[in-house]
């Protein structure tokens, strides 16, 4: 058998550079899963070295995890000051929810068109998984049904490429999620949201299904806008005595999905579909 030269580092015989790239890879899963589900605030300061202590490994896949999630906009990475997890933003809950809307409201439309009696079963019973979810009180059971729930709705409509579309802007909104369901729980019963647009899908009513889904997703598009306000003016206000005051916008009936600016600021266009 071979025998390792006393001298030779163990950093040598465990870890290439592809063992880096595995390193930084778990710790970067590790951090994200932590920043969307909201355990990690935002604007908290992530320390090299704690961090790496915590996770039992070296700085060095720590750095590296860190900056892939810079990439993705989950961190900011400051000279001198380091990283901290990125602040949520208003403008991209505008952005990806008035997308959202128009990309969810028109699959699930395309979908009502072609429900069979098996797929209405379907729904139902993840209708009814929410339900269970609900009553235990486990948050995390009832967004996986509720996810579950769209998903599959949106899986018989047979359009790929819309499909694909919405996967993208979802997983791009997951961050946001946690603050969602907080502003649900505080302003009515998230499962009652859902009742008429299972009803819809269970009389086949095409346009009404579509409206439904419009609606719903306006409506949780509100919530969430208003919750990351209130949130952003709590942590500005406390950082700073004279931090201003922000007007949380009122949204129109025409045009429920796209929260107005607040007060002496000015935000993107909001992308509106065509046709």
């Amino acid at each position: 058998m071979t025998k390792v030269p006393m001298e030779l580092h163990i950093e040598e015989i465990i870890g290439g550079p592809a063992d880096a790239q595995t390193l930084a890879a778990t710790v970067g899963h590790r951090l994200r899963g932590l920043i969307l589900n909201g355990q990690l605030r935002p604007g908290t300061t992530l320390r090299l070295s704690p961090l790496a202590a915590s996770l039992g490994v070296s700085v060095m896949p720590v750095r590296e995890a860190l900056r892939r999630l810079e990439a993705e906009g989950l961190v900011v990475l400051t000279p001198r000051r380091g990283a901290t997890v990125a602040e949520l933003s208003l403008e991209d809950v505008e952005e990806i929810y008035a997308l959202r809307v128009a990309l969810e409201s028109l699959c699930a439309g395309r979908a009502a068109e072609r429900l069979t009696d098996d797929d209405v079963a379907t729904l139902e019973k993840l209708f009814l998984a929410m339900e269970v979810a609900q009553k235990a009180a486990d948050l995390a059971a009832f967004i996986d049904c509720d996810h579950a729930f769209h998903t599959y709705l949106y899986s018989v409509s047979g359009r790929s490429r819309l499909i694909r579309m919405i996967s993208e802007l979802q997983d791009r909104s997951r961050r946001y999620v946690p603050y969602l369901y907080k502003a649900w729980q505080l302003a009515e019963d998230p499962l009652q949201a859902h009742r008429p647009l299972l009803s819809a899908i269970q009389s086949r009513d095409v346009a009404l299904v579509e409206s439904l889904t419009r609606e719903h997703m306006s409506q949780a598009a509100d919530r969430l806008f208003r919750t990351i306000a209130r949130e952003t003016e709590a942590r500005r206000t406390s950082g700073s005595q004279a931090a201003r005051r922000w007007r949380v916008p009122q949204t129109t009936a025409k045009d429920p999905a796209l929260p107005r600016v607040l007060d002496g600021d000015r935000a993107p266009a909001p992308v509106r579909s065509r046709g």
